[in-house]
């Protein structure tokens, strides 16, 4: 299959925890995620789309192949999410506080800052408006 890159984005109220539950659930539940075995179905569950050897080997390639916060300077692993550092949001976005339509911007041109992370981790930024965080972006590289 190869690899590939995705993105989401889900509403942030303090806790990233929180806001990536909600979007694994979204992306779950809205079947937004690579699915190889038609033959099976699709699983009820999470923990059951875990099971399946394909999604081991391959991956969802999405949000469901990530599970661990790290620090912003905290070595990217397999599963890792890790937030910009303020020069890569910088870099990034032009500005330590990205808006949502300038992360839209950037995800739409394919140009959000993938170079830096191995396969199967991510990096996530807060989004804002009016100087208040109110989204969490979470994108990466997964598959084989």
């Amino acid at each position: 299959m190869g690899a590939s890159a995705w993105s989401v984005r889900g509403r942030f109220g303090g806790d990233p925890e929180a806001a990536l539950d909600e979007m694994k659930a979204r992306v779950f539940a809205e079947g937004d995620y690579l699915w190889e075995e038609d033959e099976l179905g699709r699983p009820d569950s999470v923990d059951e789309l875990y099971e399946v050897a394909s999604v081991q080997e391959s991956g969802t390639h999405s949000v469901l192949d990530v599970h661990e916060f790290i620090s912003a300077t905290g070595e990217d692993d397999f599963g890792t999410i890790r937030p910009l550092t303020d020069a890569e949001l910088l870099a990034a976005f032009g500005t330590e506080e990205p808006s949502i339509a300038g992360f839209d911007e950037l995800d739409k041109a394919g140009q959000l800052p993938y170079e830096r992370r191995p396969r199967w981790s991510a990096n996530c930024a807060l989004l804002y408006e009016n100087d208040v965080a109110v989204e969490l972006a979470i994108w990466g590289v997964s598959g084989d």
